[in-house]
């Protein structure tokens, strides 16, 4: 019987291999506490949010002093009970140009005259409810088109995000609350205008190179899109170009509207120029000089991340000297292993 002698050379492979488990070890504590995403129930809705009206859209229809009604319908879509929790909300434009709906401090019309019958509602498994809400218009209201929202959440989201349980030595901890929510149009009389103005253009470094627009959407009607070309040019020069599509425009709110930079920016003056082109208003032309100092530089080198991979202040010395000890094990174990084969294998045995 022949016995190949294998046995001293795979003790050495699990020890190699063991030292690599060791700097491996060693190494994560290197690491930056992650953040620990949580979401505090499943990543689809638990429940549906719907318009109770022939039309499938909340349109309402009134005058000044008049009171309007109308109704939404919540349905369970678990097989467990939900509690689900209705807000009114302002609508304003969101930063890509889009509806952004707000419910807390309400400063807008519509969302100001929008009371709902029921705060929460508890479902069973599947079942659904319709719940009532009024409008109430002022006798002193003017314009032909206000805007509101119905925004419904899962009470056991809120919950799970105020608990306060997080674990200070993991990070912080990030909470996915879904929300779902219904615009309400509330017309009255009056004549249908549109209409965006330019406020300003500037070159902003936090919390990256940016152009930011700002824009004022007014009239009485919300604008249905937009569109946006832009040409950045360093004297005679191409930057960059830019092309974007916009959606709704709501009147009487302020847009912020943030183009990346490409690149890196460089102290000196730029030149805009372009067009922005609402929907049934008329288009904007855009030509602006916007500076980049040696202020702006610095704070931008500040803010800006370190390159993925490279070593930062932050980690700990001791942990560098692990590595470096962990390293040295390594080369000892290969050079172990390798003057072994040199060797070559004893004279087998013959039992």
């Amino acid at each position: 019987m022949t016995m190949r002698p294998s046995t001293t050379i795979n003790t050495h492979r699990r020890a190699g291999a063991l030292a690599l488990i060791v700097a491996l070890a060693l190494a994560a504590p290197a690491a930056a506490p992650a953040a620990v995403t949580r979401p505090a129930s499943a990543s689809s809705p638990t429940f549906s949010l719907s318009p109770v009206s022939s039309t499938g859209a909340l349109r309402l229809h009134g005058a000044p002093g008049q009171v309007l009604e109308g109704a939404v319908r919540v349905h369970n879509l678990t097989s467990h009970p939900v509690t689900v929790v209705l807000q009114p909300a302002d609508i304003q434009t969101a930063g890509n140009g889009s509806a952004n709906f707000v419910t807390t401090a309400l400063t807008q019309n519509g969302g100001r005259w929008l009371r709902i019958d029921a705060p929460s509602v508890r479902l069973t498994a599947h079942a659904a409810r319709k719940v009532a809400f009024t409008v109430s218009i002022p006798a002193t209201a003017g314009g032909a088109s206000h805007y509101a929202g119905v925004v419904a959440i899962d009470q056991a989201d809120l919950t799970a995000a105020t608990a306060q349980k997080t674990n200070r030595k993991q990070g912080f901890t990030i909470y996915r609350i879904n929300r779902l929510a219904l615009p309400i149009t509330i017309r009255i009389p009056g004549p249908l205008t549109r209409s965006v103005s330019l406020r300003s253009v500037k070159l902003t470094v936090n919390p990256v190179a940016s152009l930011m627009l700002g824009l004022a959407p007014a009239g009485t009607v919300l604008i249905q899109g937009a569109t946006l070309h832009l040409q950045v040019l360093r004297g005679t020069r191409t930057i960059f170009k830019y092309e974007s599509t916009l959606g709704q425009l709501f009147p009487n709110t302020g847009l912020n509207y943030r183009v990346l930079w490409h690149g890196t920016p460089t102290p000196g003056s730029y030149h805009v120029l372009g067009v922005f082109r609402p929907q049934g208003a008329p288009s904007i032309n855009i030509d602006q000089t916007v500076k980049f100092t040696a202020a702006n530089a610095s704070e931008l080198k500040r803010i800006t991340p370190p390159a993925p991979g490279a070593p930062t202040s932050s980690i700990p010395v001791w942990v560098w000297i692990a590595l470096v000890l962990a390293a040295a094990l390594l080369a000892a174990l290969a050079l172990a292993v390798w003057r072994l084969k040199r060797r070559g294998p004893p004279a087998a045995s013959v039992v």
